[in-house]
């Protein structure tokens, strides 16, 4: 029982998912940055960042996993992360780009210009020794919500508390499958935390 619902947790904290988990919580955050916008970007945005960041990046593993590139969607291996991986920063950058040419806020911008820093990094590490993507993910989403609250001096408890028990239970779900070791997952999410803390906060 307790792997099936590790193995569920995982998928609904799928790195993939973040970006879209984020313009979510970002369009709900009452504040002068959402004002200006029309309610219909609420919705637009993240469907928009669903396609380009879900959707066509799991084309691709497919794609990868029919032609050998990977082989298995859990990525078990070092080496067979670096395609995937290099792919995935390629679309973070592009939605990054193309956001960044309409009206939409300045902050959600910034969070996918600092989730591709966070897939190059893991990338970067990825030659060194295995992390875990899930809390690198995590992290980063956490430390986005931290960094805003620090930074506005937004009331973003109930946000942060989610977030923080969330990602509790994906590193509790990565451990449990045998997908990682502790210093993995604990290493993945304090390079998200800080990387996201330390855009949102300091600059």
């Amino acid at each position: 029982m307790e792997k099936i619902a590790a193995r569920v947790i995982s998928v609904l904290f799928h790195p993939l998912l973040m970006p879209t988990y984020a313009s979510l919580l970002l369009f709900s955050i009452p504040t002068h940055f959402n004002f200006s916008l029309p309610v219909s970007y609420n919705y637009i945005v993240p469907a928009f960042v669903f396609v380009t960041t879900f959707v066509f990046p799991g084309m691709l593993m497919l794609i990868y996993l029919k032609l050998g590139f990977v082989q298995s969607l859990q990525m078990q291996g070092r080496r067979e992360r670096v395609l995937p991986l290099f792919s995935m920063a390629i679309v973070y950058y592009l939605t990054y780009y193309l956001l960044k040419q309409g009206p939409v806020p300045t902050l959600f911008n910034f969070f996918m210009l600092g989730a591709t820093m966070l897939v190059l990094l893991s990338l970067l590490l990825n030659y060194l020794g295995k992390i875990s993507i899930h809390m690198v993910a995590m992290g980063g989403l956490l430390g986005t919500f931290t960094g805003l609250a620090l930074a506005f001096h937004f009331d973003l408890r109930i946000i942060i508390y989610l977030l923080a028990l969330a990602a509790g239970l994906t590193g509790f779900a990565r451990l449990k499958l045998g997908a990682h070791s502790e210093a993995q997952v604990y290493s993945g999410f304090g390079l998200g935390v800080l990387v996201m803390l330390g855009l949102f906060w300091f600059v």
